[in-house]
């Protein structure tokens, strides 16, 4: 995600309409709105918005249980006010979840899941799609909706062996006792579910912070004879990660992941060295506790990345894109007092890169992800002994290229946020590789097209303008050669700033895929990683707006 610096191609000529003043007090503003959110031991610790999927399915736990706690109340009026929610899948299940705290009908049906479900598969990657299609349908079924033809679990089903992660471990074991129980099935690949859900102790642990997993968990169990005791004492565990509002977020934290891009933003924007360097030694002291990580390990189905870091310091489950993230940073911070971190972080990511040459998000032998590749080519680019790695893993990119310039869904609902990461992956590339600079031009072309008349760029063609998507845009075309574009988005965006310096808009992350979770900063710290790669590769700025910070 860092700033490219090198000779090797021209800076864009800065656009003649923007005022460099401007940038800089905006960017400046930005930074130290940003920066007042990390704490004095370097970490920003921000709480996960409430969302409506797990809300609606505490609130019907909590029903299926029989309790009845002031925890109840306050999730149903949550639910409650977004009954009239624009969101069609966010408004049906506060819908079906109110109708079964009030002993009324459910109101699903066969032709609304197929609905449902088609709709959000399509912003979700091929590859788990099948995954994902049983757990919307084990979520529609315990609010009270029919199985569709054809997902009963058949009576001889096997334990899956496919390679994954823990966490869609414990997903699949949950759905699988979720639509069994509602068929009335029991086999080997139940009692294998059983197992894998009672080494999370949801009795008495939000396993890994993972709020959506302990309530499919709960879920699971309520529809087992003799779970009861393990299901009301998992409910009690569960509302002391209750928000404010009554709901209920997607995890409990995710400060690794919020503190590493942060920290790349800040340094890319120019922010004050004193506080990067404490950001530095916070990430690199991240330990997560053994048992914690055997249990990870014992769970996953697949070499997992070892030598890593995950999203936050209570969670073992560890990934590319955090353990990529953290290693740009402190190989910019200080490559030789953070050299062990960074190495060991090296080394983790080259273990789990695929035989195809790309990178998954988790666990060797899961399928390679265009982002996840493009994420790790950009931590490897300064370790010259990576360089057969890096070589296969931009091939496997530029093959994973759509015939619009862009790729399929990562982990945003941007299709801009794996462009951004895949062109400056590309700028790593040795230039006689005229595949990586074909698949970077494509991309180019493809953003150029896109832009919408008012400057900005929306998740998808044609979709309105947002903050998030705007600043990948820029990004990208900070590597570009064209001026006129990338002031037309700075204008975007220096009309779009708050009052406080930062920056609102809907949110792009998503989690499991494809559904959105929102905290605040990971909205404003896009936006200012683009201000910190026109600092680098926008002519004038190199000199006008190295100040800035």
């Amino acid at each position: 995600m860092r700033p490219q610096h090198d000779a090797r191609s021209a800076l864009v000529p800065w656009p003649a309409e923007v005022d460099p003043d401007q940038v800089r007090q905006a960017s400046s503003k930005l930074i130290a709105h940003v920066s007042s959110r990390v704490d004095p031991d370097g970490a920003i610790r921000e709480d996960c918005r409430s969302r409506v999927l797990e809300s609606a399915l505490a609130l019907t736990l909590m029903t299926r249980a029989g309790v009845s706690l002031p925890a109840r109340d306050r999730v149903l009026a949550f639910l409650r006010a977004h009954l009239d929610t624009p969101f069609e899948f966010d408004r049906v299940l506060a819908t079906l979840a109110v109708a079964q705290a009030g002993d009324s009908t459910s109101a699903g049906d066969s032709g609304l899941i197929d609905k449902l479900t088609e709709g959000l598969l399509g912003a979700a990657p091929e590859f788990i799609s099948a995954r994902r299609r049983r757990m919307l349908y084990a979520v529609l079924s315990v609010l009270g909706c029919p199985l569709p033809p054809g997902v009963v679990p058949a009576a001889d089903e096997e334990v899956p062996t496919d390679p994954i992660h823990s966490w869609a471990a414990v997903q699949q074991a949950s759905v699988t006792l979720i639509l069994a129980g509602a068929a009335g099935v029991s086999n080997s690949a139940t009692a294998a579910a059983m197992r894998t859900l009672d080494a999370t102790r949801p009795a008495t642990t939000v396993w890994e912070g993972y709020v959506l997993l302990h309530l499919l968990s709960l879920h699971a169990l309520a529809g087992v004879q003799g779970q009861e005791a393990t299901v009301r004492s998992g409910v009690e565990t569960l509302v002391r990660h209750q928000r404010d509002d009554g709901g209920f977020p997607f995890v409990t934290e995710m400060q690794n992941w919020c503190t590493s891009t942060a920290a790349i933003a800040l340094a890319a924007a120019g922010s004050r060295p004193g506080q990067l360097w404490t950001i530095a030694k916070s990430l690199a002291a991240h330990r997560v506790d053994a048992s914690q990580r055997e249990l990870s390990r014992s769970l996953s189905r697949g070499a997992a990345l070892s030598d890593g870091w995950s999203i936050g310091p209570n969670v073992a489950q560890n990934d590319v894109d955090c353990t990529s993230c953290v290693v740009e940073f402190l190989q910019g911070v200080d490559p030789v007092a953070f050299g062990g971190a960074v190495r060991r972080g090296v080394d983790g990511l080259l273990a789990v890169q695929n035989s195809d040459g790309g990178f998954p998000t988790y666990v060797a032998g899961a399928s390679s992800e265009p982002c996840m590749t493009a994420a790790a080519v950009n931590a490897l680019a300064p370790h010259p002994s990576t360089a057969p790695a890096r070589e296969r893993a931009l091939a496997v990119l530029a093959d994973s290229q759509l015939a619009d310039g862009g790729f399929e869904p990562g982990w945003s609902r941007s299709r801009l946020h794996t462009m951004f990461r895949a062109r400056l992956a590309a700028h790593t590339a040795d230039p006689r590789d005229r595949r990586t600079a074909r698949m970077a031009e494509r991309i180019e072309g493809s953003v150029y097209e896109t832009q919408n008349p008012d400057g900005g760029w929306g998740m998808q063609p044609g979709d309105p303008s947002d903050d998030i998507s705007t600043a990948y845009a820029l990004i990208t075309l900070s590597y570009g050669t064209e001026s006129q574009p990338v002031g037309r988005a700075l204008s975007w965006l220096l009309a779009h700033q708050n009052a406080d310096g930062g920056y609102g808009g809907p949110p792009d992350m998503v989690g499991p895929r494809p559904f959105s979770y929102h905290l605040p900063i990971l909205t404003d710290i896009p936006v200012l990683l683009a201000f910190g790669h026109v600092r680098a590769r926008v002519q004038r700025t190199a000199a006008e707006l190295q100040t800035m910070g």
